[in-house]
């Protein structure tokens, strides 16, 4: 799929066996980010917004908190 910064949207659309929403992120944005199927991704909305981010497991931080 090639990169086209024109059409930087979608269409939500419901799945009829499950009339859950969805939105297809393109190939092209899921292969600039390093993403791949399984990745784990955040809902972060600010505002009128909606930000996925990757989920990035510190396992540093992670057992510095319990120590305390």
């Amino acid at each position: 799929m090639q990169k086209n910064p024109d059409k930087n949207f979608v269409t939500v659309e419901v799945d009829p066996a499950t009339d859950d929403y969805y939105v297809t992120i393109p190939e092209w944005i899921i292969n600039d980010l390093g993403w791949y199927e399984g990745t784990e991704v955040e809902w972060v909305i600010d505002g009128d917004e909606l930000i996925l981010k990757e989920v990035v497991n510190d396992w540093h931080n992670v057992s510095h908190l319990c120590k305390r």
